[in-house]
């Protein structure tokens, strides 16, 4: 269904531009909180993100693509365990980046100061994952055990928003984003990368300052 509706607003897009008599390029910035459903839990932390695009324009409605990236803010966590004779720390640190390429419409109804995003596409990301195990006895030098590996996926992603101009070509917006995504995951018996079975999702809330041209 997500996939079906990300498609259909995409055709949209570029299917109102042999008739669009007028268009806008932009450059957008986000800055704001996410909240990450997955194999660590329910984890929260920062993202920033830049993207650029064109709109045509048909009146009071602009339909268009974009295309960007963003970063999320580390993740990480540290576990203690007591054994006999010493204890261990469990430590990981989790650096996330993404890709993405979608549709973007805007809507500015005629005698509101406001207007209206519709945004979805798909989006790739890459994940680092940093793990350290250290074992600590009381009579002799601590054991460090270190691995890192690197992840990799995608899925869709959906959100919407609100905004107002603060000069003729400078907006700001408030957006709320969905994303839902499955990992690529190495399978050592088959030794193949199969589509983990597992979907992680991810909200965000986000302040967006874009500027057209």
């Amino acid at each position: 269904m997500l996939k079906h509706g990300c498609a259909a607003l995409l055709a949209a897009a570029l299917a109102t531009a042999p008739a669009a008599h007028a268009g806008d390029f932009f450059v957008s910035g986000q800055a704001g909180r996410i909240e990450l459903d997955n194999a660590f839990g329910d984890r929260n932390t920062n993202l920033l993100q830049a993207s650029a695009g064109y709109r045509w324009g048909l009146d009071n409605v602009q339909v268009g693509i974009e295309a960007g990236g963003g970063k999320l803010a580390d993740l990480e966590g540290e576990a203690r365990t007591d054994f006999a004779g010493g204890y261990s720390t469990d430590a990981y640190t989790l650096a996330t980046r993404y890709v993405f390429v979608g549709a973007n419409a805007r809507i500015k109804p005629p005698l509101l100061p406001v207007f209206f995003i519709a945004r979805a596409g798909y989006t790739g990301y890459e994940q680092e994952f940093d793990h350290a195990v250290i074992d600590r006895f009381a009579d002799a030098a601590p054991v460090t055990e270190r691995r890192e590996s690197t992840e990799h996926g995608g899925g869709v992603y959906y959100g919407a928003g609100i905004g107002t101009s603060i000069l003729p070509l400078l907006d700001v917006s408030l957006m709320l984003n969905e994303q839902r995504t499955r990992s690529v995951r190495y399978d050592p018996v088959d030794d193949e990368y199969r589509l983990s079975g597992d979907e992680d999702g991810a909200r965000s809330v986000s302040l967006s300052v874009e500027y057209r041209f």
